[in-house]
């Protein structure tokens, strides 16, 4: 094991970590090294007050963040071990990742996949994922403290579909979280935020289950496009909830999207539900076991490239000694 990091290791850390998901691209995330460990920071002037109120959505994405770096050491040699924080004499510090021992090889594995992850939000062909894959994405969220229940039942399909129409309504009602929405989503972006080329078709009909993130109207007016009738959903669960469970999730999450892509497997979110906290419950399946859903993810195969969103400098995200 080697006594100290080197620089190619925080640049190779920093530059996976950057490229996690978070709502409205925000990238709410700031790192510190000391030592062998990193410490992982919110970064309170990019939160969605409006958007995301109990900021389950924002430890959420620090969570697929902290998963990031964890690859890239894994892909460099390095095991890595999470604790998470609840620190009132340091309140933006939610984690800290201690690096060392050996590596997990399938944890490497996903390296090459860090800049290939995209949020796909145009229409997916109707191939449905293998049993076995489905099973194998399951394992990878199980690992990391979560579950992902497969939506298969017509019946909560139908209310999960409910919820989620019910949701986009309300957005669209609420001039705080339009006004919040405008500032981070539509045109051209350079460093953070969905730029409209990342935004996807619009769905043909009206009751199709696929997010439609447009914030102006020219992005209103983008090209329609015919969506999956049956989208394949699934939602990420965990059995308690609160912040170290929504870093929990979020680490599952992004191990979920990336073995999805390994595999050749578009993904999307469909979150409209889950940033309500009075519908959030019409997501859980009544005759199974209670859990906590915190994302609700569609997979299936695409036909269209993906363009990348963008990303800030990693001198913009680390904070020096």
């Amino acid at each position: 094991m080697r006594e100290k990091l080197t620089d190619g290791d925080r640049t190779a850390m920093l530059s996976a970590a950057v490229l996690a998901p978070s709502m409205h691209n925000t990238q709410p995330w700031r790192f510190r090294f000391v030592g062998r460990t990193v410490e992982v920071f919110r970064d309170r002037e990019r939160e969605l007050p409006a958007e995301d109120p109990s900021r389950r959505m924002l430890f959420v994405s620090l969570g697929a963040a902290i998963f990031n770096l964890r690859v890239a050491a894994a892909a460099r040699g390095m095991g890595s071990e999470v604790r998470h924080l609840m620190d009132q004499r340091r309140p933006d510090l939610v984690a800290v990742v201690e690096l060392g021992g050996p590596s997990t090889p399938s944890m490497a594995g996903l390296a090459p996949y860090l800049t290939k992850r995209r949020m796909n939000r145009e229409p997916f062909t109707d191939e449905l994922l293998s049993a076995q894959l489905r099973v194998e994405l399951d394992l990878c969220a199980r690992v990391e403290g979560a579950v992902l229940q497969w939506i298969d039942a017509p019946i909560r399909r139908w209310w999960l579909r409910m919820a989620t129409n019910e949701a986009t309504t309300a957005d669209d009602e609420d001039r705080a979280r339009t006004a919040e929405r405008r500032q981070w989503v539509g045109g051209d972006r350079a460093t953070d935020g969905v730029p409209s080329s990342a935004l996807g078709s619009r769905a043909a009909g009206g009751d199709s289950v696929v997010r439609d993130m447009a914030a102006t109207e020219a992005d209103a007016a983008r090209p329609v496009a015919g969506f999956e009738a049956n989208p394949q959903l699934a939602v990420l669960a965990t059995r308690y909830d609160g912040p170290i469970e929504w870093l929990r999730a979020g680490q599952a999450l992004e191990h979920v999207l990336l073995e999805a892509t390994a595999r050749g497997v578009s993904t999307s979110l469909l979150n409209q539900a889950i940033e309500h906290e009075e519908l959030r419950g019409q997501i859980n399946d009544p005759l199974g076991p209670w859990q906590r859903p915190q994302v609700v993810i569609r997979f299936g195969y695409g036909t269209a490239a993906v363009p990348p969103t963008p990303r800030r400098a990693i001198e913009d995200v680390l904070i020096r000694e």
